[in-house]
Protein backbone atom coordinates (compact mmCIF):
# COMPACT_ATOMS: atom_id res chain seq x y z
CA UNK A 1 0.00 0.00 0.00
CA UNK A 2 2.53 2.08 1.00
CA UNK A 3 4.66 1.96 -2.10
CA UNK A 4 1.49 2.48 -4.13
CA UNK A 5 1.49 5.71 -2.35
CA UNK A 6 4.42 6.65 -3.26
CA UNK A 7 4.35 6.02 -6.75
CA UNK A 8 1.34 8.07 -6.99
CA UNK A 9 3.05 11.08 -5.53
CA UNK A 10 6.27 10.61 -7.71
CA UNK A 11 4.18 10.80 -10.83
CA UNK A 12 1.92 13.43 -9.72
CA UNK A 13 5.59 15.62 -8.91
CA UNK A 14 6.83 14.75 -12.18
CA UNK A 15 3.67 16.35 -13.90
CA UNK A 16 3.80 19.50 -11.63
CA UNK A 17 7.55 20.12 -12.98
CA UNK A 18 6.95 19.12 -16.36
CA UNK A 19 4.17 21.47 -16.47
CA UNK A 20 6.30 24.23 -14.69
CA UNK A 21 8.60 23.68 -17.40
CA UNK A 22 6.16 24.27 -20.23
CA UNK A 23 4.90 27.45 -18.65
CA UNK A 24 8.02 29.23 -18.84
CA UNK A 25 9.10 27.95 -22.32
CA UNK A 26 5.68 29.89 -22.93
CA UNK A 27 6.16 32.92 -21.20
CA UNK A 28 9.70 33.26 -22.34
CA UNK A 29 8.08 33.22 -25.99
CA UNK A 30 5.95 35.47 -25.66
CA UNK A 31 8.40 38.05 -24.22
CA UNK A 32 10.44 37.75 -26.87
CA UNK A 33 7.60 38.26 -29.73
CA UNK A 34 6.08 41.24 -27.76
CA UNK A 35 9.65 42.64 -27.50
CA UNK A 36 9.75 42.40 -31.40
CA UNK A 37 6.38 43.85 -31.90
CA UNK A 38 7.02 46.74 -29.91
CA UNK A 39 10.61 47.68 -30.38
CA UNK A 40 12.06 46.17 -27.33
CA UNK A 41 15.54 45.58 -27.66
CA UNK A 42 14.95 45.19 -31.61
CA UNK A 43 18.28 46.09 -33.51
CA UNK A 44 17.21 48.23 -36.41
CA UNK A 45 20.35 49.15 -37.29
CA UNK A 46 21.87 47.61 -40.83
CA UNK A 47 24.21 45.97 -41.21
CA UNK A 48 26.47 45.95 -44.78
CA UNK A 49 26.38 42.69 -46.66
CA UNK A 50 29.58 40.65 -45.58
CA UNK A 51 32.03 40.33 -48.52
CA UNK A 52 33.62 36.53 -48.87
CA UNK A 53 36.63 37.53 -50.34
CA UNK A 54 35.96 36.09 -53.31
CA UNK A 55 33.90 38.72 -55.37
CA UNK A 56 30.89 38.71 -52.95
CA UNK A 57 27.40 38.42 -54.37
CA UNK A 58 26.08 41.73 -54.52
CA UNK A 59 22.78 41.16 -55.72
CA UNK A 60 19.60 43.24 -56.04
CA UNK A 61 18.26 41.84 -52.63
CA UNK A 62 21.75 42.95 -51.12
CA UNK A 63 20.72 46.62 -52.23
CA UNK A 64 17.51 46.44 -51.39
CA UNK A 65 18.49 45.65 -47.60
CA UNK A 66 20.84 48.64 -47.54
CA UNK A 67 17.82 50.97 -48.45
CA UNK A 68 15.51 49.23 -46.66
CA UNK A 69 17.08 49.44 -43.20
CA UNK A 70 18.40 53.28 -44.38
CA UNK A 71 14.64 54.01 -44.61
CA UNK A 72 13.48 52.34 -41.44
CA UNK A 73 16.03 54.05 -39.66
CA UNK A 74 13.79 57.65 -40.49
CA UNK A 75 12.04 58.80 -37.93
CA UNK A 76 9.98 62.22 -38.54
CA UNK A 77 9.29 64.73 -35.55
CA UNK A 78 5.67 64.49 -34.81
CA UNK A 79 5.29 68.17 -34.95
CA UNK A 80 6.33 69.54 -38.15
CA UNK A 81 6.43 73.44 -38.98
CA UNK A 82 3.68 74.73 -41.91
CA UNK A 83 5.59 75.37 -44.98
CA UNK A 84 3.44 78.47 -46.40
CA UNK A 85 4.24 80.04 -50.17
CA UNK A 86 2.27 83.33 -50.37
CA UNK A 87 1.66 85.37 -53.96
CA UNK A 88 0.51 88.48 -54.02
CA UNK A 89 -0.35 90.63 -57.42
CA UNK A 90 -1.22 93.97 -57.13
CA UNK A 91 -2.74 96.21 -60.16
CA UNK A 92 -1.78 99.47 -59.21
CA UNK A 93 -2.71 102.75 -62.00
CA UNK A 94 -1.21 106.43 -61.18
CA UNK A 95 -1.31 109.90 -62.57
CA UNK A 96 2.23 110.14 -61.72
CA UNK A 97 4.43 107.70 -62.71
CA UNK A 98 8.41 108.73 -61.76
CA UNK A 99 6.48 109.70 -58.74
CA UNK A 100 4.82 105.79 -58.27
CA UNK A 101 8.06 104.52 -59.62
CA UNK A 102 10.57 105.74 -56.75
CA UNK A 103 8.01 104.82 -54.14
CA UNK A 104 7.75 101.03 -54.91
CA UNK A 105 12.09 101.35 -55.01
CA UNK A 106 12.18 103.20 -51.50
CA UNK A 107 9.42 100.15 -50.33
CA UNK A 108 12.15 97.60 -50.83
CA UNK A 109 14.84 99.37 -48.47
CA UNK A 110 12.06 99.85 -45.90
CA UNK A 111 10.86 96.26 -45.91
CA UNK A 112 14.32 94.40 -46.66
CA UNK A 113 13.19 93.46 -49.90
CA UNK A 114 14.81 92.59 -53.29
CA UNK A 115 13.85 93.36 -56.86
CA UNK A 116 13.55 90.17 -58.85
CA UNK A 117 13.02 91.36 -62.18
CA UNK A 118 11.75 93.87 -63.53
CA UNK A 119 10.61 95.92 -67.07
CA UNK A 120 8.88 99.51 -68.09
CA UNK A 121 7.33 100.11 -71.61
CA UNK A 122 5.88 102.76 -73.24
CA UNK A 123 6.68 106.02 -74.76
CA UNK A 124 8.68 105.00 -78.31
CA UNK A 125 10.10 107.27 -80.36
CA UNK A 126 7.91 107.30 -83.36
CA UNK A 127 5.13 108.04 -81.04
CA UNK A 128 6.90 111.06 -79.46
CA UNK A 129 7.56 111.96 -82.99
CA UNK A 130 4.37 112.19 -84.26
CA UNK A 131 2.45 113.29 -81.33
CA UNK A 132 0.57 110.20 -80.32
CA UNK A 133 -0.57 110.50 -76.04
CA UNK A 134 0.98 106.97 -75.21
CA UNK A 135 0.97 105.77 -71.67
CA UNK A 136 3.79 103.58 -69.57
CA UNK A 137 3.54 100.49 -68.16
CA UNK A 138 6.15 99.03 -64.99
CA UNK A 139 5.63 95.53 -64.10
CA UNK A 140 7.59 94.36 -61.07
CA UNK A 141 8.61 91.06 -59.28
CA UNK A 142 9.59 91.57 -55.48
CA UNK A 143 10.58 89.13 -53.05
CA UNK A 144 9.77 90.40 -49.45
CA UNK A 145 10.54 88.31 -46.23
CA UNK A 146 7.56 86.74 -45.23
CA UNK A 147 6.98 88.81 -41.91
CA UNK A 148 6.77 91.75 -43.99
CA UNK A 149 4.66 90.34 -46.90
CA UNK A 150 1.28 91.64 -45.74
CA UNK A 151 2.56 94.98 -45.10
CA UNK A 152 4.39 95.72 -48.52
CA UNK A 153 1.30 94.27 -50.20
CA UNK A 154 -0.87 96.98 -48.36
CA UNK A 155 1.85 99.37 -48.80
CA UNK A 156 0.68 99.82 -52.43
CA UNK A 157 -2.06 101.55 -51.78
CA UNK A 158 -0.10 104.41 -51.18
CA UNK A 159 1.85 104.63 -54.82
CA UNK A 160 -1.46 105.00 -56.47
CA UNK A 161 -4.95 103.82 -57.07
CA UNK A 162 -4.92 100.17 -56.56
CA UNK A 163 -7.37 98.77 -59.02
CA UNK A 164 -6.88 94.84 -57.95
CA UNK A 165 -5.43 92.73 -55.11
CA UNK A 166 -4.91 88.98 -55.49
CA UNK A 167 -3.74 86.86 -52.70
CA UNK A 168 -2.54 83.49 -52.75
CA UNK A 169 -1.33 80.56 -50.45
CA UNK A 170 -0.05 77.39 -51.19
CA UNK A 171 0.66 74.83 -48.43
CA UNK A 172 3.62 72.81 -49.45
CA UNK A 173 4.43 71.20 -46.06
CA UNK A 174 3.55 67.37 -46.75
CA UNK A 175 5.53 67.72 -49.68
CA UNK A 176 8.83 69.36 -48.20
CA UNK A 177 9.05 66.58 -45.07
CA UNK A 178 8.63 64.18 -47.48
CA UNK A 179 11.40 65.50 -49.72
CA UNK A 180 13.62 65.75 -46.42
CA UNK A 181 12.81 62.67 -45.32
CA UNK A 182 13.92 61.27 -48.52
CA UNK A 183 17.01 63.49 -48.89
CA UNK A 184 18.02 62.44 -45.73
CA UNK A 185 17.54 58.32 -46.25
CA UNK A 186 20.02 59.07 -49.18
CA UNK A 187 22.25 60.84 -46.74
CA UNK A 188 22.32 57.67 -44.66
CA UNK A 189 22.90 55.21 -47.59
CA UNK A 190 25.79 57.95 -48.86
CA UNK A 191 27.32 57.31 -45.60
CA UNK A 192 26.81 53.32 -45.48
CA UNK A 193 28.23 53.03 -49.30
CA UNK A 194 30.99 54.80 -48.16
CA UNK A 195 31.82 52.73 -45.71
CA UNK A 196 31.46 50.04 -47.65
CA UNK A 197 33.36 50.95 -50.18
CA UNK A 198 36.36 50.84 -47.54
CA UNK A 199 35.88 47.40 -46.52
CA UNK A 200 35.75 46.07 -50.38
CA UNK A 201 38.26 43.56 -51.78
CA UNK A 202 37.69 43.28 -55.10
CA UNK A 203 37.80 45.56 -58.16
CA UNK A 204 34.59 44.55 -59.11
CA UNK A 205 32.45 45.25 -55.70
CA UNK A 206 34.35 48.98 -55.72
CA UNK A 207 32.81 49.59 -59.36
CA UNK A 208 29.06 48.15 -58.42
CA UNK A 209 29.64 50.43 -54.75
CA UNK A 210 30.52 53.35 -56.59
CA UNK A 211 28.03 53.10 -59.27
CA UNK A 212 25.20 53.51 -56.48
CA UNK A 213 27.13 56.18 -54.76
CA UNK A 214 27.07 58.25 -57.90
CA UNK A 215 23.01 57.44 -58.54
CA UNK A 216 22.63 58.79 -54.59
CA UNK A 217 24.81 61.45 -54.60
CA UNK A 218 22.85 62.17 -57.80
CA UNK A 219 19.46 61.81 -56.48
CA UNK A 220 20.44 63.32 -53.26
CA UNK A 221 21.84 66.70 -55.10
CA UNK A 222 18.45 66.98 -56.58
CA UNK A 223 15.98 66.61 -53.73
CA UNK A 224 18.76 69.03 -51.79
CA UNK A 225 18.32 71.50 -54.82
CA UNK A 226 14.58 71.72 -54.33
CA UNK A 227 14.75 72.19 -50.99
CA UNK A 228 17.16 75.13 -51.08
CA UNK A 229 13.90 76.46 -53.84
CA UNK A 230 11.16 75.17 -51.67
CA UNK A 231 12.54 77.25 -48.49
CA UNK A 232 13.74 80.38 -50.10
CA UNK A 233 10.04 80.46 -51.33
CA UNK A 234 8.52 80.39 -47.94
CA UNK A 235 11.22 82.37 -46.46
CA UNK A 236 10.85 85.26 -49.34
CA UNK A 237 7.19 85.63 -50.45
CA UNK A 238 6.15 87.05 -53.82
CA UNK A 239 4.42 90.12 -54.95
CA UNK A 240 3.99 90.75 -58.31
CA UNK A 241 2.86 94.25 -58.93
CA UNK A 242 1.70 96.32 -62.17
CA UNK A 243 2.14 100.03 -62.68
CA UNK A 244 0.03 101.30 -65.15
CA UNK A 245 0.20 105.21 -65.63
CA UNK A 246 -3.54 107.07 -66.94
CA UNK A 247 -4.41 110.26 -67.09
CA UNK A 248 -6.90 109.87 -64.85
CA UNK A 249 -8.20 107.40 -62.14
CA UNK A 250 -10.99 104.80 -62.69
CA UNK A 251 -14.21 105.75 -61.03
CA UNK A 252 -15.37 103.44 -58.71
CA UNK A 253 -18.88 101.97 -59.61
CA UNK A 254 -21.66 101.46 -57.01
CA UNK A 255 -22.84 98.04 -56.39
CA UNK A 256 -26.63 98.89 -57.20
CA UNK A 257 -26.95 100.78 -60.05
CA UNK A 258 -31.00 102.02 -61.12
CA UNK A 259 -31.86 101.26 -64.68
CA UNK A 260 -31.85 105.53 -65.29
CA UNK A 261 -28.56 105.20 -63.36
CA UNK A 262 -27.29 102.82 -66.11
CA UNK A 263 -28.76 104.45 -69.31
CA UNK A 264 -27.04 107.99 -67.84
CA UNK A 265 -23.20 105.94 -67.69
CA UNK A 266 -24.47 104.59 -71.01
CA UNK A 267 -24.83 107.87 -72.35
CA UNK A 268 -21.81 109.21 -70.72
CA UNK A 269 -19.27 106.67 -72.17
CA UNK A 270 -20.91 107.22 -75.35
CA UNK A 271 -20.31 111.28 -75.68
CA UNK A 272 -16.73 110.17 -73.86
CA UNK A 273 -16.03 108.38 -76.73
CA UNK A 274 -17.08 110.24 -79.29
CA UNK A 275 -15.06 113.76 -77.81
CA UNK A 276 -12.18 111.39 -77.86
CA UNK A 277 -13.05 110.24 -81.78
CA UNK A 278 -12.89 114.28 -82.78
CA UNK A 279 -9.91 115.26 -80.35
CA UNK A 280 -7.65 112.58 -81.80
CA UNK A 281 -9.32 113.51 -85.31
CA UNK A 282 -8.13 117.05 -84.62
CA UNK A 283 -5.08 116.23 -83.28
CA UNK A 284 -4.06 113.93 -86.54
CA UNK A 285 -5.08 117.07 -88.89
CA UNK A 286 -3.05 119.19 -87.10
CA UNK A 287 0.13 116.99 -86.59
CA UNK A 288 -0.04 115.66 -90.65
CA UNK A 289 -1.13 119.41 -91.68
CA UNK A 290 2.31 119.89 -93.84
CA UNK A 291 1.75 116.47 -95.25
CA UNK A 292 -1.94 116.96 -96.27
CA UNK A 293 -0.94 120.71 -97.59
CA UNK A 294 1.77 119.14 -100.05
CA UNK A 295 -0.32 116.50 -100.82
CA UNK A 296 -3.16 118.56 -102.00
CA UNK A 297 -0.12 120.75 -103.80
CA UNK A 298 0.77 117.69 -105.94
CA UNK A 299 -3.05 116.79 -106.24
CA UNK A 300 -4.15 120.57 -107.24
CA UNK A 301 -0.79 120.69 -110.29
CA UNK A 302 -2.20 117.16 -111.29
CA UNK A 303 -5.75 118.11 -111.99
CA UNK A 304 -4.59 121.39 -113.40
CA UNK A 305 -2.75 119.33 -116.05
CA UNK A 306 -4.97 117.34 -116.95
CA UNK A 307 -7.48 119.62 -117.60
CA UNK A 308 -5.27 121.58 -119.37
CA UNK A 309 -4.29 118.47 -121.28
CA UNK A 310 -8.36 117.57 -122.30
CA UNK A 311 -9.18 120.88 -122.93
CA UNK A 312 -6.26 120.33 -125.93
CA UNK A 313 -7.57 117.63 -127.02
CA UNK A 314 -10.91 118.90 -126.98
CA UNK A 315 -9.73 122.47 -129.07
CA UNK A 316 -7.69 120.23 -131.07
CA UNK A 317 -11.09 117.97 -131.91
CA UNK A 318 -12.70 121.35 -132.63
CA UNK A 319 -10.27 122.65 -134.92
CA UNK A 320 -9.96 118.89 -137.29
CA UNK A 321 -14.17 119.30 -137.34
CA UNK A 322 -13.45 122.75 -138.56
CA UNK A 323 -11.22 122.05 -141.25
CA UNK A 324 -13.42 119.04 -142.79
CA UNK A 325 -16.44 120.73 -142.54
CA UNK A 326 -14.63 123.69 -144.51
CA UNK A 327 -12.71 121.42 -147.09
CA UNK A 328 -16.81 119.45 -147.35
CA UNK A 329 -18.16 123.21 -147.77
CA UNK A 330 -15.76 123.60 -150.63
CA UNK A 331 -16.56 120.51 -152.23
CA UNK A 332 -20.27 121.11 -152.54
CA UNK A 333 -19.96 124.46 -154.27
CA UNK A 334 -17.33 123.48 -156.64
CA UNK A 335 -20.03 120.61 -157.97
CA UNK A 336 -22.78 122.97 -158.07
CA UNK A 337 -21.30 125.25 -160.50
CA UNK A 338 -20.62 122.66 -162.76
Amino acid sequence: MKRKIAAILALALALVLALASCSKVSMATDTEQNGAYWGGDKDMSASAPESSGTGGDWSEDSWNDVVGATGDAINPTPSMTEKMIYTADVDVETVDFDAAVDSVEAMLERFGAFLESSSVSGRSYSDSYYGYQTYRRAYFTIRVPVSSFVQLRDGLEDVGNVVSKNTYAENITVQYYDTESRAQSYRIEQERLMAMLEKCETVTEMIEIESRLSEVRYQLESLESTLRNWQNQVDYSTVNVTIREVEEYTRPVEIHRTYWQQIGDGLQNTFESIGDFFKSLFKWLVVNLPVILVAAVFIGAALVALIAIIRGGRRRSARKNSAVEAEYTETDNTDKKE
